[in-house]
């Protein structure tokens, strides 16, 4: 079974809906990639420990927008809340809404879905273009008419599988002024292409980093 898929101990499927990190990536224009450092490699440990025991220790220093990473209002507000702050209930075992669009997202999306207390995941199909140039222009976004919606029907969480969830070139950021304005995590480059219609959970928890705005997630969904 592919590294996206799996199964739980009670026989629930577990889909993976983030990208795998890698040093050197490029998740945004403009932003510092990913770079990984060995601390202590498996040769050098040997010395530390009796024969035959061997460890690796690493670091990888990380801007917080990298990958499929989960935004706190503190990336758009100074006094909003840290990741730290986030409480779990709006990050871990949230019911999901699977909607498709494409193109500049507008309310009538959403209408008549199930968006309270849930997490709406956008789906438009632009993770395809991952890691590519195409990825990195003229993306799909939601409007600030669908934001304003998705307020008002409480939703508890809202991703999307594109580049960013405005539309790049606006650079008042009306997406992330609303939903975070409203205390709703948002998760950019998510990969949905597995998912299939219908209920499950999600599950995207970044650390509890004091002070912290955004980092990444290692995201699933659980279906029975």
């Amino acid at each position: 079974m592919p590294r996206s898929q799996g199964r739980g101990a009670f026989g629930a499927r577990i889909i993976e809906v983030s990208h795998a990190i890698e040093a050197g990536m490029i998740t945004y224009p403009g932003l510092p990639a990913p770079r990984a450092e060995t601390l202590m490699g498996y040769d050098e440990s040997r010395a530390k420990y009796t024969e035959g025991t061997e460890f690796f220790i690493a670091s990888l220093h990380l801007c917080g927008n990298t990958g499929t990473y989960v935004d706190s209002p503190r990336h758009r507000y100074r006094d909003g809340a840290d990741l730290a702050s986030l409480p779990l209930s709006r990050l871990a075992q949230l019911p999901t809404t699977i909607v498709d669009a494409d193109g500049a997202i507008g309310p009538e999306a959403f209408r008549d879905r199930e968006i309270e207390g849930r997490a709406v995941l956008v789906r438009t199909g632009f993770s395809k273009h991952w890691r590519t140039e195409r990825y990195l222009r003229d993306n799909p976004f939601l409007t600030a008419a669908a934001c304003d919606h998705l307020v008002r029907a409480k939703a508890a969480f809202v991703g999307i599988d594109s580049l960013n969830i405005d539309d790049v070139r606006d650079t008042a950021r009306p997406a992330h002024t609303k939903l975070l304005g409203a205390g709703i995590p948002v998760c950019e480059h998510m990969k949905l292409d597995l998912l299939l219609d219908g209920d499950g959970f999600l599950h995207a928890v970044p650390i509890a980093w004091v002070g912290g705005a955004t980092f990444p997630v290692r995201a699933y969904v659980v279906r029975d």
